[in-house]
């Protein structure tokens, strides 16, 4: 103290300015340290010591920002140690202090943590529906910490729930955001590369998977985290088994194994010993592989871990098929599905139930594993195909639209007061010469008004009506759809097509060329599609890769069936170009005749249903393919009125011969009937 008001004096300073200049600077650095701290917690060994002395120097009355990133650090740093209960309750603290400072990003920050860390897998959808509560207050200037938060919470709850394409999307946005945060930049990027990586190697996509255990291994982390080594050989252990490349995933688990020193917290070795008994078990080491089951189940049940208690019961079935006791197996495997499925593990509940496919053919015996499969399609529909699912999205494009058609209509109301106005300005001409040139002037600057607003009604006109990028028609446009007329001399005896295409394998075309060239390969096909419609058809932009064309005024089926394959003929007759790549194309798709049926007068929507579980069939039956439905009399009485909830339903209707089910594919190839 006295050394500092020496120091003042000579400086020529009052005591109290000084003081309070040397006090910011003295907290700004230890802002400084605790940011830094927070970047290197996970992989730091002293870093609670290191915490406690910042924390020994800072005073009771610090200022908000430091009193914040104290409170950060803690939960960084002794979270790992710490109960749910008690990381619950500092970021409730946490909270109420920035909400108490008005800091609305601290405030999103905890409640997502908050959410993210309470969720419960087996009802993953009302979590979900709490973060688009936080997401709905979250300004567009948020913070990189808040953004990184939600798309890794949107991520990892998608990926529990099994919806890897969903998971993925906010993965790498989450992966990102990252990249942007003002700390711990490189440790958030290696947690999140290590995610997108096991998400991969569920979607059994195992390139990309090591493409990404490779890109979290060059990160400049210096020191690189035993613990996410240990993770990440365990991935590349598994992509290699998927590949068959099996040596390569034997180096890649030995060299995990050596790591293992007992410091390692329990689900690490879990981890690891479930990776080494899948690769016995893929070696066909039935013995060995239950003897590393054993050791899994016995540290499983010393730590009262239900998941991998559960996984121990899946890899024992397995164990047990392989050495021929089918039905004691499958029952092992069975009762760990059924686990998987009241505890909201989707990931696990479909890769058990491939597993015993894929055992159940090993087997031969068929008609067990096409029950399975049967099974495993109901389970998929749920996952992917849900109404609820859908509607949420015809919601969010519903309240697009409106957004969109308010903010026309406004336009709209602005021109008429304006046109209001000006003519107003007109009428007061006649008074006198210096109001008529004032007139004048007002009248012009209006007239400008006027000409920027309907150009603005246009654009926002065109923005609803049409897809910006490959110019096809919207959804909402078929909503509003007119039907056209027929042309001249038509005797009212016209057919109408209705086809659902998506193209196929699109997201790997994103993944190995980038996302301009899906975008230029969606430009493409949209082009060679309008070559070969009439004037009449209409094509829409459905969502995504998919596409709805609709063939008007056909004068018979045969000419129809003719069209349809001409379409899939211009779609795939070549690959689309990409800076000296050749990316091919094929489509998959539902095809109906509307009506469907002799007497039907349901919607189109409905027909547009039956042709969505076509397009699926063809999906799951080979893909480059089109499915047609076609109703047979028994199904005309028994179906009437009635549309198809997914693709199984679809399939049981053919299996009671009320529907018959035909494969089209292009001109230049044969058609088969399915």
């Amino acid at each position: 103290m006295r050394g500092l008001a020496m120091a003042c004096a000579l400086l020529g300073m009052p005591a109290g300015h000084c003081w309070a200049m040397t006090a910011s600077t003295s907290n700004e650095a230890l802002v400084e340290q605790l940011h830094a701290l927070q970047g290197n917690a996970p992989a730091s060994t002293g870093a609670a010591a290191q915490l406690a002395r910042i924390e020994a120097s800072i005073p009771d009355d610090a200022p908000y920002p430091l009193q914040r990133e104290l409170a950060q650090a803690r939960m960084s740093v002794l979270g790992g140690n710490q109960s749910v209960d008690q990381r619950l309750a500092a970021m409730k603290a946490l909270r109420d202090l920035a909400e108490a400072h008005g800091d609305v990003d601290t405030v999103s920050l905890m409640d997502i943590r908050r959410i993210y860390m309470s969720h419960a897998d087996d009802d993953i959808g009302k979590f979900i529906d709490q973060l688009n509560g936080v997401r709905a207050h979250i300004r567009s200037d948020a913070s990189p910490e808040v953004m990184e938060a939600l798309e890794l919470s949107y991520g990892n709850m998608y990926f529990d729930a099994g919806n890897f394409d969903t998971a993925l999307r906010h993965q790498l946005a989450a992966l990102d955001w990252a990249g942007k945060l003002p700390s711990g930049s490189e440790s958030a990027r290696l947690f999140r590369l290590s995610t997108i990586a096991d998400l991969y190697n569920a979607m059994e996509l195992p390139d990309p998977a090591l493409e990404y255990v490779d890109r979290a291994f060059a990160l400049p982390v210096d020191p690189f985290p035993v613990q996410n080594r240990i993770s990440l050989l365990s991935t590349r252990a598994i992509a290699l088994l998927k590949k068959r490349r099996l040596i390569e995933s034997d180096n890649a688990l030995r060299e995990a194994e050596g790591l293992l020193d007992g410091e390692q917290p329990a689900f690490t070795t879990l981890r690891v010993g479930a990776a080494r008994a899948e690769w016995l078990l893929a070696m066909e080491k039935s013995q060995q592989a239950i003897a590393a089951i054993d050791r899994i189940e016995a540290l499983a049940t010393q730590r009262e871990d239900s998941y991998y208690l559960a996984r121990a019961r899946m890899l024992r079935g397995h164990a047990l098929m392989q050495l021929d006791h089918v039905d004691a197996g499958l029952a092992l495997m069975q009762s760990s599905t059924e686990h998987f499925i009241d505890t909201g593990q989707m990931v696990d509940v479909l890769d058990g139930l491939d597993r015993q496919i894929r055992t159940l053919r090993d087997k031969k015996l068929f008609g067990r594993a096409v029950e399975v499969m049967e099974r495993r399609q109901r389970l998929w529909s749920q996952l992917f195909r849900n109404e609820r699912g859908r509607a949420i999205a015809e919601a969010e494009a519903r309240h697009t639209a409106q957004d969109l058609e308010h903010r026309i209509s406004a336009l709209s109301i602005e021109n008429r007061v304006q046109e209001q106005r000006l003519r107003a300005e007109r009428m007061g001409k006649a008074l006198a010469l210096v109001l008529a040139l004032f007139a004048i002037s007002v009248s012009a600057m209006l007239y400008v008004a006027i000409r920027r607003a309907r150009k603005e009604r246009d654009r926002l006109s065109d923005v609803v009506r049409f897809d910006a990028l490959t110019g096809a028609s919207s959804r909402y446009q078929f909503q509003r759809r007119r039907v056209h007329a027929p042309p001249q001399g038509d005797t009212g005896t016209s057919l109408t097509g209705l086809l659902l295409l998506d193209l196929d394998h699109f997201k790997a075309i994103n993944d190995q060329h980038g996302h301009e060239a899906g975008d230029a390969v969606l430009k493409t096909v949209v082009e060679r599609i309008r070559r070969v419609l009439d004037r009449t058809d209409e094509l829409y932009r459905w969502g995504g890769e998919e596409f709805l064309v609709i063939l008007n005024h056909r004068d018979s089926s045969t000419t129809l069936e003719r069209d349809v394959r001409g379409l899939l003929a211009g779609i795939e007759g070549a690959p689309v170009p990409w800076h000296g790549q050749s990316i091919p194309v094929s489509v998959s798709g539902g095809y109906v005749q509307h009506p469907l049926a002799q007497g039907w007068r349901a919607p189109l929507s409905d027909a547009i249903r039956w042709a969505d579980a076509a397009l699926y069939l063809a999906k799951n039956t080979g893909r480059r393919r089109v499915e047609h439905v076609e109703i047979r009399e028994t199904g005309r009485i028994e179906l009437i009125g009635r549309r198809p909830i997914d693709m199984p339903q679809l399939l049981d209707w053919q299996r009671r011969g009320y529907l018959r089910m035909r494969t089209l594919i292009a001109e230049n190839r044969n058609s088969a009937a399915s």
